[in-house]
C-alpha cells in the first residue's frame, strides 16, 4: 500500500483480502460470512479503536469493487500522527451509490484494465 494521499474524485479499488485488521491488530471493518466488508456512514475518530467505532447505515462491498474518493476525513485521535500509520487515514467514499467511510488500508488506487 502506498503512503500517498488519495485525492477527491480518484477511483479506488476495495482491498479486503487479509486486510480487515491493521498491522497492529485493530479491526478496519466488520466482515460478512460471504466475504464482503461493511462500510459505515462514519468511523468514530475520538474512540477508535474501541468496541463501537462504526456508526450509521452500512453498505457491503467486496474485494475489487470500485469506489470514488470524496474527501479525506482524518485519522483517529488515538493513532499517532507519524506517516508510518497512514493505513489508519479515513476517507469518505462513494460506493454502490452511498457515501461511506473507509480506512486507507482498504483502498487501493484503481488501475484501469487493459
Amino acid at each position: 500500500m502506498s503512503e500517498d494521499k488519495l485525492k477527491p474524485g480518484q477511483l479506488v479499488t476495495i482491498a479486503l483480502d487479509g486486510l480487515n485488521y491493521s498491522p497492529d491488530g485493530f479491526c478496519t471493518g466488520p466482515v460478512e460470512k460471504n466475504g464482503g466488508m461493511r462500510f459505515y456512514e462514519w468511523i468514530d475518530l475520538t474512540s477508535y479503536p474501541s468496541w463501537n467505532d462504526f456508526q450509521g447505515k452500512s453498505t457491503v462491498a467486496f474485494e475489487g469493487d470500485v469506489a470514488t474518493v470524496c474527501k479525506q476525513v482524518g485519522r483517529p485521535e488515538r493513532i499517532i500522527r507519524d506517516p508510518h500509520f497512514f493505513c489508519y487515514d479515513i476517507y469518505e467514499i462513494l460506493i454502490h451509490g452511498t457515501i461511506r467511510q473507509a480506512f486507507k488500508q482498504n483502498l487501493l488506487a484503481h488501475k484501469k484494465r487493459d
